[in-house]
C-alpha cells in the first residue's frame, strides 16, 4: 500500500469524522456511518486507501469498487493516539500476524479486508519505548462487499478498551455464492428442457410413422398391390428404419465400452476445465495453499485413478491377441513417451520455449511416467485367466493372486515415504513437509516441501522447475517448486496401482452386486487409512493432505473418493440403466483431444472474452468454455472420430 494525499473536502470529513462517534449508541453509529458513505460517493477526489513503506499512515478512502473476495474494514477512532493493525488469514497456517497499516487518532480510516477465510485482525497501540498493548481483536469471516466498522472510543472508569471493540457491519450484503445456485439451477432446468424436446420429438416422430403405417395399410384394401407389402415394399422399408427399430448410432460405439468409466473419465475432464478456466473466482474451486482438499485438488488424482482402471482392459486386448513380451513393452514405453513429449509442448504454447529455463515436468508428463512405471509392474504380474474360482479364498483373489504386484507397489510407497521423512535437507529440519515463507513463524524459509523440493532441485535444476507454487500467494514462499515433481510420482504411482486394482475388480467378477460391495469395502478402507493418517484434521495430522507433496493420506482420500463416484455411476449407467452418461461421455471418450485443445485454445474466441469482474460473469463464463469443449467432444463423436495415444 502507499500513502496518498486527500482533497481538502476529505480532509475536513476526517476531522470531524470523530466528533460522530463519542456516543456508543447503536443507531448513531448508523446514522453516521450513512452520513459518511453519502460524502465518499459525493466525493470526485477519492483514492484507494493504501500504506507508505515510510510514513507507515493510512488514510481513509474508497475510491473504486472493492475487488472479489473483499470487505471494506473501517475504524473510526475518537482517541487522540495511533493504531497498528496486525492481521493474518486462518489460511496461513502457523503464520505469526504481520502488520498491515498506522492508523492516526482522530480519525475515520478505511481498509479492505479478505473475505476467503476467517482473519485474525487486531488493533494495537505502541507506547513509547516500543511496548505493544493490544486494544482490539476479531476473529470472524467477513462477507464479501460487506462495510465492517469499529467506534474506537475513550473507555469509562474501569472499564477495558475491548469494551469498545465491538464491530458493527452496516450493511447486508448478498451471498457470494448466490451464483452458484443459479448456475446450477440454470444448467438443471437446460437439462429437463432438452429431456422434455427429446421425447417430444420421438412421441411426434412416432406418431407421423404411425399415421404413415395407417394411410399404407388403407391403400392396400382399397386395391393396392399386396404382392409388394408381402415381399416387402418401400414403404413397408421404411417403416423398418425408423427411430424406434433402428440401432442407435450411440449404442453402436458405446455398447463394447464400460460407460461409466467414460463418464467418470469425462466428468473429471470437465471439471478441470471448469477449474482451469478459473471457477467464477471461488477460491474452494482453486486449489488448496498448502495442506487441504479443494475441489481442484480432486481433477488430477481421478484421472491417475481412472488410468489404472484402464490399464487392465488394456492388457486384456493385447494378452487376448497373444502379443509378446517386445511388442507389449514397445507399446508401453511408446505411449508414455508421447504423452511425455504432449505435455511438454503444451508447457511452452504461452511463450517462446528457452531450454535455459523451461519447465521440463508437468501434468502430462506426470501421467506418462506414472503409467509407464504402474504398467511395466503390472505386466510382470498380470494373468490371462482368472482362476482359483473354487478355493476357500476365492472372495478375495483379486488380492491374493496378486501379493507379488502389491509387494512391489508397497515397496515404492515405503521408498517414498522414507525419502520425504528420512532424507537430511541442508538448512531444513529431516522431515520438514511445511510450505516455508510464513510458516512456523518463518524459522524454515527456504524450505518448501523439504526432501520433495529439494530432490526435484537437485534433478531438474530450479529454473526448470515450476516458478509460481500454490503456497507463494499466502505464505510468500520465494523457492521454486513443481507440484508434479520426480518424488511425488512414486505415490502418485501407488495411486494408480489402487485403479489397477478397482479395474481387476471388473475383470474378475461379473456381478453387479459383487462390484459395488467390493468398490464400498475399498471406499471404507482407504478412508478410514486416510482419517488414521491425518487424524481427520486439515493440518495437525501425521500425515497432512497435501496435493503439492501427493502425500500418502492425499492418495488414499481422493483414492476413497473415486471408489465412491465410480460406484455410483457404475449404478446408475451400467447397472440400472437410467442415465447414459451424457454429456460427460462424450469428452470421456476424447480425453486426450479435449484436453490438449482446452488447453491451446482457453484465451481464444468464443471460449473466452473480457468480462467484468464479478462471479457470476466470470462462473458464467467458466461454464461456458467447458459447455463448448463438451459440444465440440460430441460433434466428434458423431463423426466417429476417436483419438487415442
Amino acid at each position: 500500500m502507499v500513502h496518498t494525499q486527500r482533497s481538502s473536502l476529505f480532509a475536513l470529513l476526517l476531522l470531524t469524522a470523530p466528533l460522530f462517534s463519542h456516543t456508543q449508541d447503536e443507531d448513531h453509529q448508523r446514522q453516521y456511518i450513512r452520513w459518511y458513505n453519502e460524502q465518499l460517493s459525493r466525493s470526485s477526489s477519492n483514492v484507494n486507501t493504501s500504506l507508505d513503506a515510510n510514513s507507515q499512515s493510512v488514510k481513509p478512502t474508497r475510491e473504486a469498487e472493492l475487488e472479489i473476495d473483499q470487505a471494506w474494514f473501517t475504524v473510526n477512532s475518537s482517541v487522540s493516539f495511533g493504531l497498528e493493525v496486525w492481521a493474518q488469514s486462518y489460511a496461513c497456517h502457523k503464520c505469526d500476524l504481520m502488520f498491515i497499516a498506522h492508523l492516526h487518532g482522530l480519525s475515520t480510516s478505511s481498509l479492505p479486508v479478505n473475505c476467503t477465510h476467517k482473519t485474525d485482525l487486531r488493533l494495537v497501540r505502541v507506547h513509547p519505548g516500543g511496548h505493544q498493548e493490544q486494544v482490539c481483536r476479531f476473529q470472524r469471516t467477513f462477507r464479501e462487499n460487506g462495510d465492517y466498522w469499529v467506534f474506537i472510543d475513550f473507555p469509562g472508569p474501569g472499564e477495558d478498551y475491548l469494551i469498545q471493540c465491538e464491530i458493527l457491519e452496516a450493511n447486508d450484503p448478498p451471498v457470494a455464492e448466490l451464483p452458484i445456485l443459479y448456475v446450477l439451477l440454470g444448467l438443471v432446468a437446460l437439462a429437463l428442457c432438452y429431456v422434455a424436446a427429446k421425447y417430444a420429438y420421438r412421441y411426434l416422430r412416432r406418431v407421423a410413422a404411425n399415421r404413415q403405417d395407417s394411410m399404407e395399410v388403407t391403400s392396400v384394401r382399397d386395391g393396392g398391390d399386396v404382392m409388394n407389402m408381402s415381399h416387402g415394399s418401400g414403404t413397408i422399408k421404411e417403416t423398418d428404419t425408423d427411430e424406434a427399430s433402428k440401432p442407435d448410432v450411440e449404442s453402436q460405439v458405446i455398447k463394447p465400452r464400460l460407460r461409466s468409466l467414460d463418464t467418470f473419465r469425462g466428468l473429471t475432464l470437465v471439471l478441470m476445465i471448469f477449474v482451469n478456466y478459473g471457477g467464477g473466482r471461488y477460491w474452494f474451486f482453486e486449489h488448496a495453499p498448502w495442506n487441504g482438499l479443494y475441489v481442484a485438488d480432486l481433477v488430477f488424482p481421478w484421472f491417475v485413478f481412472i488410468m489404472g482402471v484402464s490399464i487392465n482392459f488394456s492388457f486384456k486386448s493385447m494378452l487376448k491377441h497373444s502379443w509378446g513380451a517386445p511388442r507389449v513393452t514397445w507399446r508401453l514405453v511408446w505411449r508414455a513417451a508421447k504423452l511425455f513429449a504432449i505435455g511438454f509442448m503444451l508447457g511452452t504454447h504461452h511463450y517462446q520455449a528457452d531450454f535455459r529455463k523451461v519447465r521440463l515436468l508437468g501434468v502430462l508428463q506426470r501421467l506418462a511416467l506414472t503409467y509407464l512405471i504402474s504398467s511395466l509392474v503390472h505386466y510382470c504380474f498380470v494373468r490371462k485367466f482368472d482362476s482359483h474360482q473354487d478355493r476357500k479364498w476365492a472372495p478375495v483373489r483379486d488380492v491374493i493372486l496378486y501379493l507379488p504386484e502389491w509387494g512391489v507397489n508397497l515397496a515404492i510407497l515405503a521408498f517414498h515415504l522414507g525419502i520425504v521423512y528420512g532424507l537430511p535437507v541442508p538448512g531444513c529440519p529431516t522431515g520438514y513437509v511445511g510450505p516455508g515463507g510464513l510458516s512456523d513463524s518463518g524459522r524454515h524459509w527456504n524450505c518448501t516441501g523439504g526432501a520433495t523440493q529439494y530432490v526435484d532441485s537437485l534433478l531438474l535444476g530450479s529454473r526448470h522447475m515450476y516458478q509460481w507454487p500454490t503456497p507463494q500467494a499466502v505464505y510468500q514462499t520465494s523457492v521454486p517448486f513443481d507440484p508434479e515433481g520426480f518424488l511425488g510420482t512414486l505415490s502418485c504411482v501407488f495411486l494408480c496401482f489402487l485403479g489397477i486394482q478397482c479395474g481387476r475388480i471388473f475383470q474378475t467378477f461379473q456381478d453387479h452386486k459383487q462390484r459395488v460391495v467390493r468398490f464400498l469395502a475399498w471406499a471404507a478402507i482407504l478412508g478410514a487409512l486416510a482419517a488414521f493418517f491425518t487424524k481427520c484434521s486439515q493440518n495437525d495430522g501425521w500425515i497432512p493432505p497435501n496435493k503439492n507433496l501427493w502425500s500418502l493420506s492425499y492418495t488414499l482420500v481422493t483414492a476413497c473418493f473415486a471408489f465412491i463416484l465410480l460406484s455410483a455411476l457404475y449404478v446408475l449407467i451400467d447397472v440400472l440403466s437410467i442415465w447414459k452418461g451424457q454429456p460427460f461421455i462424450y469428452p470421456g471418450m476424447n480425453s486426450i483431444v479435449i484436453y490438449c485443445c482446452s488447453e491451446m485454445f482457453y484465451k481464444q474466441f468464443p471460449i473466452s472474452w473480457v468480462v467484468s469482474e464479478n462471479h457470476l460473469n466470470l462462473l458464467l463464463l467458466s461454464v461456458w468454455g467447458a459447455a463448448v469443449w463438451t459440444a465440440f467432444a460430441y460433434w466428434l463423436f458423431r463423426k466417429k472420430i476417436f483419438i487415442a495415444l
